[in-house]
């Protein structure tokens, strides 16, 4: 099974019941970028990778959704750090 389609195991962090749909996904965001960091230190380069990359993908969906150039601007910058964090990971395991 490759690591893309392995299940990827949640911290046992929940969001709060009470948020909108939109700070879920800010918290789903984070939640992927925390779970890589620490596959990264556990030395699971792969897995922390696909997290990354993941993250950075829901950040872009965030930011595609705004009309407010700060916010907008915040979700890139943010996506923008997961893709390079995944590329430098990227580069180092070769």
């Amino acid at each position: 099974m490759s690591v893309a389609n392995a299940p990827r195991q949640q911290s046992q962090a929940q969001p709060a019941s009470g948020m909108s749909k939109l700070k879920k996904v800010e918290w789903y965001a984070g939640q992927l970028i925390s779970d890589a960091a620490a596959k990264e230190k556990a030395g699971s380069t792969e897995e922390a990778i696909v997290l990354y990359l993941n993250a950075a993908d829901v950040l872009l969906l965030l930011a595609k959704g705004q009309d407010n150039y700060t916010v907008w601007k915040g979700y890139s910058d943010k996506a923008i750090q997961c893709q390079q964090r995944a590329k430098t990971l990227m580069a180092a395991r070769k």
